[in-house]
């Protein structure tokens, strides 16, 4: 069963919540896992857990371990106080090791590299990616942004795949609190690309080894009007590349910020052409790296 769920007002959690060692400070956020995976769960007050699919062990009044279903989908874990209510979606993943050739379940994913980019290890084959189906694909990820706005832009009929790094989950939504901070108004980021399949990638063109096959990229621009391209953002009535440049220096001005370590990453600056709006391009590498 596939539960959507909205942000709300008042997205944070007044209590910690770490996952594998992930510090997860909102109300709703989602977890991609391989069947069967454990996940170790610490939290700073006694509170009830429950799900009806996912495996709960307790280890102390703190600290419990999760095993994700052995079926693909997409699950729910509840963490309850008596005060707030907290929702992790465990995203449960269709192994690579079904893919038929370049195809899982008819949808196209291509070949990822055979060797790792400079022995890094976040260029390891995905061992899995989540099915995307008509009734999942709004599924609100965390509490600003849904699983529809990482699809791959490939055409083809459900269902489709994908996976996305947590952490970029959580950059997207610090950085987009930075945003509103100054007085943009807006609930989620405009996407141009999220995660792309090693087959899509190379058919626009685009390098081997982009973050987005990995799922640990956005391309992303601020559209308070909705229309679908970058906002005036410097308000000089003109939308162009100073919009642009507007947006990334938001993101730049972090780079020193204690809370912004972990999210060190790729930051792109992108013109508008006559297919897309000028954005910025987002990633969670972990070392820091710019164009």
């Amino acid at each position: 069963m596939c539960i959507v769920l909205g942000a709300q007002a008042g997205d944070k959690l007044s209590f910690q919540v770490t996952v594998n060692g992930e510090e997860v400070p909102y109300r709703l956020f989602s977890f991609f896992v391989m069947p069967s995976e454990q996940l170790n769960l610490t939290t700073s007050v006694a509170l009830e857990i429950q799900s009806t699919e996912v495996g709960i062990t307790s280890r102390s009044d703190l600290r419990y371990v999760l095993r994700a279903p052995a079926q693909p989908g997409a699950y729910h874990v509840y963490l309850q106080t008596d005060a707030e209510q907290m929702v992790l979606n465990i995203l449960v993943l269709t192994p690579l090791s079904a893919k038929k050739g370049e195809y899982l379940n008819g949808y196209r994913i291509g070949d990822y590299p055979s060797r790792l980019l400079n022995n890094d290890p976040i260029y390891e084959r995905p061992k899995g990616l989540f099915e995307v189906t008509a009734e999942t694909e709004n599924l609100q990820l965390t509490p600003h942004f849904k699983l529809s706005q990482f699809v791959c832009k490939q055409a083809g009929d459900f269902p489709k795949y994908l996976v996305v790094r947590e952490r970029l989950l959580l950059k997207l939504e610090y950085l987009l609190a930075i945003v509103q901070s100054k007085g943009i108004e807006i609930d989620t980021f405009g996407f141009i690309s999220g995660y792309r399949t090693p087959f899509y990638n190379k058919s626009i063109g685009n390098v081997p080894y982009s973050r987005h096959v990995w799922g640990g990229a956005a391309d992303i621009f601020i559209d308070e009007d909705k229309d679908g391209r970058m906002d005036d953002l410097n308000h000089d009535g003109l939308i162009d590349e100073r919009d642009v440049r507007y947006f990334y220096n938001l993101v730049e001005d972090e780079y020193d910020k204690l809370e912004y370590k972990k999210f060190i990453g790729g930051l792109g600056f992108y013109k508008k052409n006559s297919r897309h709006s000028g954005f910025i391009h987002v990633d969670v590498r972990g070392r820091k790296a710019r164009w």
